[in-house]
């Protein structure tokens, strides 16, 4: 059977920052996987570079082209199939909504509840195609991922570039393109993020702060706006992530937290995210504790690998890890409340702030928290947590335990 459509997909090389380069090959490898299973005619096509249509039209032989142009996408069957319904009701090319982009603001999706991972992702996508099948003209799209209709490619000059196109085809007036408001695509993992939520937790006072694991420098950024007499040392192993966090930082330390050389008497250290990507973070507290002066304080957040999403699906045996959340690729190590507790205590920390954060479940998970804590078999809050937030004070060097 002939096939429905033609992917076009790009293959870039992914720079040198392990979680990107993971999620360039999952993002290929999944979007193909989930549209297989769900028995989707497709034809694969990989691209490099940014050929023109002359190089690309003659490989096609198809009534419909999507073509990608960021790497770091995931496409949802359902997806797949609003943007064709879209095409179907007349339009010269159909764009998705997504979970973030930067422009336009229209293709923000409004999701009826987040998700954490590719079964959450699905679940809100089918949810979002049966509630918003609908489509929006607009006077031009996202070219990050666009179904076209193979005649309106055929109208537009051969020498455009495959980036150039979904700007191209509306300043041509070749045809109308729209919106598909039910089409959820999953774009990008971020590295920036400015993590408000750790910056909050810096007491008044606090004058030397270390952040290990500092990455582009989003906690970095937001904490000199607020606070720019405080002096900032980071520690980040990855020089292209070092690069973007050095406008933030006094100064920023290129190496693994491990191997930096750093002395004492720092009023904070901020871990955010960072002690399950650490083959001893039990260590790393230990020295964390060192490096504090007398009642310094250690702020971190980690995420819960009691969370409901993830004790389901190893009920299912199965274990997905993705690019980043909650089961990264690069997670080495898992905590729990109790065992975070224990092991901060351990290295001499008593905790003065514990938050816990809960991502709303979807209706599939609420579902499942119900019935396994009416079995008996389950902790509702360690369910609906997915990750901690904690502020934690060092204790008198001659009240910790002895190492």
């Amino acid at each position: 059977m002939k096939p429905l459509l033609t992917f076009l997909w790009p293959e870039a090389v992914a720079p040198a920052i392990e979680e990107v380069r993971f999620s360039y090959r999952f993002c290929r490898r999944m979007s193909e996987q989930l549209c297989e299973e769900a028995d989707l005619r497709l034809l694969w096509v990989d691209y490099s570079g940014d050929p023109t249509l002359g190089a690309i039209l003659p490989q096609i032989d198809t009534d419909m082209v999507l073509i990608v142009t960021e790497p770091e996408i995931v496409l949802s069957p359902s997806a797949v199939r609003c943007m064709i319904r879209c095409l179907e009701n007349g339009y010269a090319a159909s764009g998705p909504v997504y979970n973030q982009t930067i422009s336009p603001s229209y293709q923000t999706a409004a999701l009826p509840v987040p998700y954490v991972d590719v079964e959450t992702y699905l679940e809100v996508a089918e949810a979002m195609a049966e509630r918003e099948d609908t489509y929006i003209p607009v006077g031009s799209l996202d070219p990050a991922c666009v179904l076209y209709r193979h005649e309106s490619l055929r109208e537009m000059p051969v020498g455009c570039h495959l980036s150039k196109i979904a700007q191209s085809i509306t300043a041509l007036k070749i045809g109308e393109v729209a919106v598909a408001k039910g089409a959820l695509v999953h774009y990008g993992f971020r590295n920036d993020f400015e993590r408000g939520d750790l910056v909050q937790l810096v007491p008044e006072g606090v004058k030397r702060v270390l952040d290990i694991g500092c990455a582009m420098g989003g906690y970095g950024k937001r904490l000199k706006e607020l606070r720019p007499e405080i002096f900032l040392i980071g520690v980040e192993q990855n020089p292209l992530l070092a690069q973007s966090a050095d406008p933030y930082y006094d100064k920023v330390i290129r190496c693994p937290v491990e191997e930096a050389d750093l002395t004492g008497n720092f009023d904070l250290v901020n871990c955010g995210d960072i002690l399950e990507h650490l083959q001893d973070p039990w260590g790393m507290l230990n020295r964390i504790h060192s490096l504090l002066r007398d009642e310094g304080f250690l702020v971190a957040s980690v995420p819960n690998v009691g969370y409901w999403s993830i004790v389901r699906n190893l009920m299912r045996g199965a274990f997905q890890y993705i690019p980043s959340g909650l089961l990264c690729a690069t997670h080495l190590r898992w905590f729990t409340e109790s065992s975070i507790r224990k092991a901060l205590e351990k290295a001499g920390f008593s905790i003065e702030i514990f938050q816990r954060e809960q991502i709303p479940p979807t209706p599939q998970g609420q579902a499942f928290i119900r019935d396994i804590c009416a079995a008996g078999y389950g902790d509702e809050k360690s369910l609906r947590t997915n990750g901690f937030v904690i502020r934690a004070v060092k204790k008198p060097t001659d009240h910790c335990p002895a190492i």
